[in-house]
């Protein structure tokens, strides 16, 4: 009596777990096989850390004053509102301690994202 254990060409509920086991051993044997041409081109999957150097400032002395009071505003309009916060109140008091002063070097953009 025949087992039917073997792969069938018949889609069923678990060709995507068969799909993906037979990309995830095709990408596995193309790196151990081809691994140092394509550190040579740039593909690579290794763990390297890059050190970018962005020479920014603080955040608390690099946040405009502007964008300082509009955190300011949407943290008590939640907090009234809806009862939550969406910012440390740490974070808060030490903005409330630096809020008045103009930064020498601004954040521009988006500060917390």
């Amino acid at each position: 009596m025949k087992s039917k254990h073997f792969i069938s060409l018949t889609i069923s509920h678990a060709t995507p777990l068969l799909l993906i086991g037979v990309f995830s051993l095709f990408i596995v044997l193309i790196q151990k096989i081809f691994g140092d041409e394509l550190r040579e081109w740039g593909f690579t999957l290794a763990d390297k850390r890059i050190a970018v150097d962005e020479d920014l400032p603080n955040f608390f002395k690099a946040i405009k004053i502007s964008q300082s009071d509009e955190m300011f505003s949407e943290q008590s309009r939640l907090k009234k509102h809806f009862g939550f916060e969406t910012v440390d109140p740490d974070t808060i008091k030490v903005m409330q301690v630096t809020r008045n002063k103009m930064p020498d070097k601004a954040i521009v953009g988006t500060p917390w994202y």
